[in-house]
């Protein structure tokens, strides 16, 4: 595997921890972060790692603020917030062992 891809995949999971790292008022400025890494490097931009443009579009919808999230149209908690994150996690690591 070409080890330039390697190294932005680990900073897409670093990031990934950092979103669960900090706190929810604070997240936006961090799933921001994710999703321009995800949408402006060319390199993970590919039909294998397509699962990551999927996570860049989800994380919009991401709403901390339980008044302000609106269920009826796609908005989520937390909860779902980490289930996004553990099942990127878990689609990226092959990448990581296998090559």
């Amino acid at each position: 595997m070409n080890p330039d891809l390697v190294a932005r995949l680990k900073e897409v999971i670093t990031l990934l921890n950092k979103i669960e790292r900090t706190y929810a008022s604070e997240r936006s400025e961090t799933i921001g972060q994710l999703q321009n890494k995800i949408w402006d490097d060319f390199e993970l931009q590919n039909e294998e790692l397509y699962f990551l443009q999927e996570l860049a579009g989800d994380l919009n919808f991401y709403e901390p603020v339980e008044k302000d999230r609106d269920i009826a149209l796609g908005y989520y908690d937390d909860d779902k917030l980490l289930e996004l994150k553990s099942e990127a996690l878990k689609n990226i690591e092959p990448f990581l062992a296998t090559r």
